[in-house]
């Protein structure tokens, strides 16, 4: 099971939070992930600018799978959080 540390959320400068989870959705035409953490669903939206990474080496959307365990660290942008990193695992 995964555990969500609040203070985790928002210890960051700047709006920016980091967070693990596992995916649980993928949206290409958005382009987006669902991440579960814990109790909750996050949509992360991903960009051009997001840096994902698979095994140690750098990947795409198309890459991640359902069930992965991602480390994301992202940023809100108004309600949404824009993807600055995933590591896939």
């Amino acid at each position: 099971m995964l555990a969500l540390v609040p203070s985790a959320l928002w210890a960051r400068p700047s709006h920016t939070l980091s967070f693990s989870g596992r995916v649980v959705g993928i949206h290409y035409q958005q382009p987006s992930i669902d991440v579960r953490v814990g109790a909750k669903t996050l949509e992360v939206t991903v960009t051009p600018n997001t840096s994902i990474q698979r095994s140690g080496g750098f990947a795409t959307l198309a890459s991640l799978r359902l069930g992965d365990r991602v480390e994301v660290l992202a940023a809100r942008s108004g309600k949404r959080l824009v993807a600055q990193s995933i590591s896939a695992h």
